[in-house]
């Protein structure tokens, strides 16, 4: 035994495809609503991205602009993540590294040392930053 499915007639004209449920709306809304900022040839040109404030620390970028990242098999296997060119307060930069990625790490001279493989992360966190 089979139903018999209703159908629904389509065939009738449809209304015009620039009507909007929002058109009722148009009388209710408030008259004082900013206007939306127009891109023109006149605007200032934006400030730079800079760090944070309050961080003393940076991380100079490689000529390509990726950020010096490499990884190093040490003795017994292990494996260090190594972040190059930082300079300033490197000790404020380790520990935010060693609690992200969870890792334990040292600071050598103008680099970051974190163990194991963190190279994703860091550069996430970099770029986060804005560094």
């Amino acid at each position: 035994m089979s139903k018999k499915k209703e159908r629904i007639d389509v065939s009738g004209t449809a209304g015009a495809l620039t009507d909007t449920p929002f058109a009722a709306l148009a009388g209710q809304l408030p008259k004082d609503l900013p206007q939306q900022h127009k891109v023109s040839g006149d605007d200032p040109p934006r400030a730079e991205i800079l760090p944070p404030k309050g961080l003393d620390y940076r991380v100079e970028h490689t000529r390509k602009g990726g950020y010096d990242i490499t990884f190093e098999r040490r003795a017994k296997g292990k494996g260090v993540t190594v972040l190059r060119r930082v300079h300033g307060n490197g000790e404020a930069l380790l520990q935010a590294l060693k609690k992200g990625c969870g890792a334990g790490g040292a600071l050598r001279e103008d680099r970051i040392e974190l163990q194991g493989d963190h190279r994703k992360a860091i550069e996430a966190y970099l770029r986060y930053k804005g560094l």
